[in-house]
């Protein structure tokens, strides 16, 4: 439904006459006419005045459903394929989707995401860094906000400018405990099992991630062993469970190819 449309139907619903509504907002009928049939909208400083005549809010004006966006957004991210083997496909679909719906901060952030996954060279560190200057200039989600720290953090490390990265740093939370974490202990039966299955997903590439981190921090040889071993342990643990095989058997491959720390590249 249009502005016009939406105008027309509220004024029904207060049974005004478009002379009546001309007459509130200091205009002539003609121009309420125009907005009602599509041949012309309200400018934006008459919306506030149509929200408080009609009583309602300017969501409901313009006909903004939020869970038709948050629907319509997850179907993309879905389409795009973001998370797979090509991200320069992921981003150019969700850069198409962008002209559609102009500023959203979740397009906006998972199109960071997939220009990081191409950034290994460091060619385009200038560009993530300005789409994520954009991104913290009009979101307001603070799960986004964090997400956008995190790769702003890893860029300027990337260009060397470790003064930025530490100041970006310094803007993500340390969490002691996650919402799964604490849901998985207060939970039971199949709420339970889900919320486990969440934190084990978000915590099973930066499990192995930190574990090769401490591999490289080894002064022995027989260290160096040791942690392989408690690698290839954890390995074989994950990949039993069906949900966690694929992304197990993907971070192994990165471990036996010491190329796990491209996650942060």
């Amino acid at each position: 439904m249009n502005i016009g449309a939406k105008i027309k139907e509220l004024r029904k619903e207060k049974k005004v006459t478009q002379e009546e509504l001309a007459e509130y907002l200091h205009i002539s009928s003609q121009a309420v006419s125009k907005w009602e049939t599509g041949a012309s909208s309200p400018d934006i400083d008459m919306l506030p005045k149509l929200a408080i005549y009609f009583g309602t809010s300017l969501d409901n004006l313009l006909d903004f459903d939020q869970s038709k966006l948050d629907a319509a957004i997850k179907a993309i991210l879905v389409e795009s394929g973001r998370g797979g083997k090509d991200p320069a496909r992921s981003e150019a679909y969700l850069r198409k989707a962008l002209e559609k719906y102009p500023n959203n901060d979740l397009l906006l952030t998972c199109i960071l995401e997939d220009m990081q996954e191409q950034n290994a060279d460091g060619s385009r560190s200038a560009e993530i860094i300005e789409i994520g200057e954009r991104i913290l200039g009009c979101t307001k989600d603070d799960a986004n906000r964090i997400d956008v720290y995190r790769v702003m953090a890893e860029t300027y490390h990337k260009t060397g400018e470790q003064a930025m990265a530490e100041l970006y740093l310094e803007k993500i939370p340390g969490l002691h405990f996650m919402y799964y974490e604490i849901a998985a202990a207060i939970k039971s039966g199949a709420d339970r099992i889900k919320n486990i299955e969440c934190a084990e997903d978000l915590c099973i590439d930066k499990l192995f991630c930190m574990l090769w981190m401490r591999r490289l921090e080894a002064k022995t040889a027989d260290e160096t062993a040791a942690i392989d071993r408690q690698a290839k342990t954890l390995f074989d643990c994950f990949k039993r469970f069906p949900i966690y095989q694929k992304i197990t058997e993907i971070m192994e491959q990165y471990w036996n190819d010491g190329n796990i720390m491209e996650i942060y590249q």
